[in-house]
């Protein structure tokens, strides 16, 4: 009966959000959109979605406290695009905007035809997807 215990209790430590947690790592993820390529560190583990469609190209990454998500194309409006910025700048040739919705926090990055996008984030994973796009690296296919 107690090694049973024992290894219900180890198989439970395992699983929990916490050991996931801790054991995160990053890595390089290299995005193809239309008509540039775009290098960026993710959290592990990841999980993604490509969508191509006759006008873009959608990545969609999936955490389970938030969403990364990188555009490029016409004609296609997402979740945040219909929310109310609380606050913007422009960057260079960049337009960021950023806001709150129903206590989750979202920033929207625009670059010409480029969008890239986190939301659904808890305050306090604010900094973990801020990290993420400041290691994006967008470059012209040659």
């Amino acid at each position: 009966m107690k090694i049973i215990i024992c290894m219900l209790i180890t198989f439970f430590v395992s699983c929990s959000t916490l050991n996931h947690k801790t054991c995160s790592s990053i890595k390089r993820e290299q995005i193809s959109l239309l008509s540039v390529k775009i290098i960026a560190d993710m959290p592990t583990p990841i999980h993604y979605e490509k969508e191509n469609y006759d006008e873009g190209v959608i990545y969609t990454y999936i955490f389970n406290d938030g969403v990364v998500l990188f555009f490029e194309g016409a004609l296609m409006q997402f979740e945040p695009d219909a929310y109310t910025p609380q606050g913007s700048v422009r960057k260079n040739k960049c337009s960021i905007f950023w806001g709150e919705k129903h206590g989750k926090l979202w920033k929207k990055y625009v670059y010409g035809n480029v969008r890239l996008y986190y939301y659904n984030v808890n305050p306090k994973d604010k900094k973990k997807y801020d990290d993420i796009l400041k290691t994006i690296k967008i470059g012209k296919y040659k």
